[in-house]
């Protein structure tokens, strides 16, 4: 499931790069259970800080510029007889 919250399409790609691009998971049950806090995971992503404009700031600009544009009004400015 972390690997589907930072959109990576295999576990094993998510793995090779825990570490490094993702952090280590914070608790270890076994060997193949491990979990990570989605936090953890926002912050390897940059979402939700504003210090460094990486992949979180294109992010959330491109889904306010979709959230305006599915809350303008259709036809906004096309006047019809």
């Amino acid at each position: 499931m972390a690997a589907g919250c930072v959109s990576e399409k295999h576990v094993e790609d998510f793995l090779e790069r825990m570490g490094t691009t993702y952090p280590e998971p914070r608790v270890l049950e076994s060997a193949r259970r491990k979990f990570w806090y989605r936090e953890d995971l926002d912050r390897a992503m940059d979402l939700g800080v504003d210090a460094v404009p990486r992949l979180g700031k294109k992010f959330r600009a491109m889904m306010a510029e979709k959230t305006a544009a599915r809350n303008a009004p259709h036809g906004a400015g096309v006047r019809r007889p």
